[in-house]
């Protein structure tokens, strides 16, 4: 049976929640156990850890999305690494153990990664040559050559995001024969960012020193969860950033970021028109904005167009409604 993207998102959700609950859970019996018990309580912790929660992950995420089998042993990993933080030092032998004996797969594994870096890098090369757009061809160039499934799409995507949010200082080489169209200037949104982020640095200081009161190693795992969220917000800034609204010669690609873009042949545009904030898009219409409630632009095409998304499904639209800076010269521009 094969379950709509809608679907499969949910069961990431919910293997994600029960992994939070068995830690959650974990961590306060074994804080609040008397000592006399505090051994079988981690041993239940560990049992939850290394074999409830990948059998759930299974069932729930790689089963549906039909991966290799082999890709369970990244995930009982990772429990193998939370659990030895976490139990006490007496139990942590069992892990040990464990380790050892899926030590000799997981490095298969992970020759046989290292060795597709060559051919991911050989596809970057021929997509920049076409276009450069690094946000779309790291992303393409890893899922033609891991393949087009829903997971190797999701680390595809959470690597280009890192990309941004780790090295959002390196500018990109401005293509030639274009010209540029920024999107975030007229609506203020880099004072918004700024709000977000100095919020999101208080959050996560106060929140450790809550955790810390109760248990340092939840503490330190919910921190660097809270640490990655906030590269993420830096590499969807970032990408707004470098990557504007570009017109090419016999095209134009319209983008916010990396959460979506569109090539459009220039003969394919019927008709732009600008908008207000008060436009509300009919059903068919693509609204593509950096803030859903901030559009100054609608675009009408002849022929159906596919916009890529980032985090969900393509889909094809005749209409798109956007955010751009200085409207009125890309309409001049265009003259359609």
């Amino acid at each position: 049976m094969t379950l709509s993207p809608a679907a499969i998102h949910k069961n990431i959700w919910f293997a994600l929640l029960t992994a939070f609950c068995i830690l959650a859970i974990g961590l306060f019996l074994m804080h609040k156990a008397a000592p006399l018990h505090q051994d079988a309580v981690a041993g239940g912790f560990l049992f939850d850890m290394v074999i409830t929660f990948p059998v759930t992950w299974y069932f729930l995420v790689l089963r549906p999305l039909r991966l290799r089998k082999w890709s369970i042993l990244l995930v009982i990993t990772c429990c193998c690494t939370v659990a030895y933080l976490i139990l006490p030092t007496h139990q942590r032998h069992y892990i040990l153990q464990l380790r050892e004996l899926i030590a000799l797969p997981e490095l298969a594994w992970l020759i046989y990664t290292l060795s597709k870096i060559r051919h991911i890098r050989a596809e970057y090369r021929r997509l920049e040559a076409t276009l450069p757009d690094i946000a779309y061809n790291l992303h393409k160039s890893i899922s033609i050559i891991m393949g087009d499934t829903t997971a190797i799409k999701i680390i595809a995507s959470e690597l280009t995001i890192l990309r941004f949010g780790l090295f959002f200082w390196k500018k990109q080489q401005p293509i030639a024969a274009s010209r540029r169209f920024s999107i975030h200037r007229e609506i203020a949104y880099a004072s918004l960012f700024g709000v977000i982020i100095f919020a999101c640095a208080i959050e996560l200081i106060a929140f450790h020193l809550f955790l810390n009161h109760y248990s340092h190693i939840a503490a330190i795992i919910i921190t660097i969860l809270s640490i990655y969220g906030i590269l993420f917000l830096i590499g969807d800034f970032t990408a707004i950033i470098q990557n504007p609204v570009l017109i090419l010669k016999n095209q134009i690609l319209l983008r916010t970021g990396l959460r979506w873009r569109a090539l459009v042949d220039v003969s394919n545009i019927t008709s732009i028109q600008k908008v207000t904030d008060s436009f509300e898009a009919v059903h068919a219409c693509f609204n593509g904005g950096l803030m859903k409630n901030r559009v100054n632009i609608l675009f009408n095409f002849s022929e159906p167009l596919q916009i890529e998304r980032l985090y969900r499904k393509n889909i094809t639209t005749n209409q798109i409604v956007m955010t751009v800076d200085e409207a009125d010269e890309l309409i001049a521009a265009l003259a359609v």
